[in-house]
């Protein structure tokens, strides 16, 4: 589930967003499934926007409740307004929702997950080419989790080459490197050579 817990803050939140995060996140510690869900519900109807509330209610149906049908509805609705917003938060929030190999989404039909992840690395690839080299970067490291997750790993690891090439560029070069190599290590053998299969 997302990281921020009773009384912990984001930037983007308001008072009262604030306020129900706090709520939910406390039926949740006290494993009141019935009460966070309605909170959620309740939550999202009034901010159907809410980045944060979407993620944790997936996050709720899907880990917590075993509920795969209403999770894969919210998932579906996350990668609709991610497409819509046209925003590399959301987008790249949705890919991770998806695609996160620490994330268990083995009930779901596979078919279903392709094709929400088509349709987010399409949106992607349009956005990328009017994009900087740093958000090119997280791009292609988003979509190539995609392709490593369905199997796809020629197409992964070309991803993650050409991320590291655009990362090369940077300012922060080294540091960037550093978090690219820590994020995927599955990907890479222990003498720092990049795995293929």
């Amino acid at each position: 589930m997302p990281n921020l817990k009773v009384g912990e803050t984001a930037p983007s939140m308001d008072s009262a967003e604030q306020s129900l995060i706090n709520r939910i996140w406390t039926a949740i510690e006290a494993k009141d499934w019935e009460t966070a869900r309605s909170l959620l519900e309740d939550g999202i109807s009034v901010m159907p926007d809410s980045f944060y509330l979407l993620q944790l209610y997936a996050d709720m149906l899907i880990d917590e409740l075993q509920d795969m049908e209403a999770g894969c509805l919210i998932l579906r609705k996350f990668v609709r307004l991610a497409i819509e917003k046209v925003s590399k938060d959301w987008l790249l929030g949705a890919m991770d929702q998806l695609f996160d190999s620490s994330r268990d989404y083995s009930r779901f039909l596979f078919g279903e997950l392709l094709s929400m992840g088509k349709a987010l690395s399409e949106h992607i690839l349009t956005l990328c080419q009017r994009e900087n080299a740093h958000s090119r970067a997280e791009y292609y490291q988003a979509m190539a989790h995609f392709f490593h997750e369905i199997g796809n790993n020629v197409v992964a690891v070309e991803l993650f080459e050409m991320t590291v090439t655009l990362v090369k560029g940077l300012q922060d070069e080294v540091k960037q490197l550093a978090r690219l190599l820590k994020s995927l290590p599955a990907w890479v053998n222990s003498d720092g050579t990049l795995l293929y299969c």
